[in-house]
C-alpha cells in the first residue's frame, strides 16, 4: 500500500469520496459518480478544513459535488 493511501486512511477526514479516492489510488476501477466524488475529495484537500461546499461554481463537476449548497 502506498504512503499516500496509508496517510489518507490514517488522517483523511471521513467524507464522501474518501473510499472512492483510495479505490482509485489502488488501481481499482471506479464508476463515473465514484470518480466525481473521489476528485472532489482530492480537490478539497481531503476535507482537512471540514466537510463543506467548495464554492467553485465554475468547476464542471460542481453540480455533482456531494456537499454543494442548495
Amino acid at each position: 500500500m502506498s504512503e499516500i493511501v496509508q496517510s489518507i486512511e490514517a488522517y483523511g477526514i471521513r467524507a464522501q469520496g474518501k473510499k472512492e479516492f483510495i479505490k482509485h489510488l489502488n488501481g481499482e476501477k471506479t464508476a463515473r459518480f465514484e470518480a466525481i466524488k473521489a476528485k472532489c475529495y482530492d480537490c478539497m484537500g481531503f476535507y482537512a478544513d471540514g466537510v463543506q461546499d467548495c464554492g467553485v461554481k465554475d468547476c464542471p463537476l460542481y453540480p455533482f459535488h456531494p456537499y454543494k449548497s442548495l
